[in-house]
């Protein structure tokens, strides 16, 4: 009888578009430091799927920049409006639901079933 070496097969791993873009900036700032294949074997990438991924960044489907737009961090106070008025408040222990406009009584009873765990 003969024994066949049977290869052990290869995890997938499955990156997202932005862990991505991270690891080829960070192959792009280590560019000259390293080879493209100490990098994969350092970040546990195929060889092939990382040239594919460079090749898709050329093509234009990874770019550098996302199509998110960049916004301040800078906190915003918004102006006082008038107050919205309270149709209704019920309270059933600690918790108090303030209605601002009509609801059935089936949705108050809802909210109070989810309260309870029901």
């Amino acid at each position: 009888m003969e024994f066949q070496k049977i290869k052990p097969r290869r995890t997938v791993c499955f990156r997202s578009k932005q862990v991505i873009m991270e690891l080829l900036e960070k192959y792009e700032s280590l560019k000259g430091k390293t080879s493209p294949t100490e990098f994969c074997k350092g970040h546990g990438v195929p060889v092939g799927t990382f040239y594919t991924w460079l090749r898709y960044r050329r093509e234009g489907k990874y770019k550098a920049e996302g199509r998110f737009i960049a916004i301040s961090v800078e906190p915003v106070v918004a102006e006082a409006s008038r107050p919205i008025p309270i149709f209704a408040s019920i309270s059933s222990g600690e918790l108090t639901v303030q209605l601002h406009e009509f609801v059935s009584p089936d949705y108050i009873l809802s909210l109070f079933n989810k309260r309870q765990g029901s």
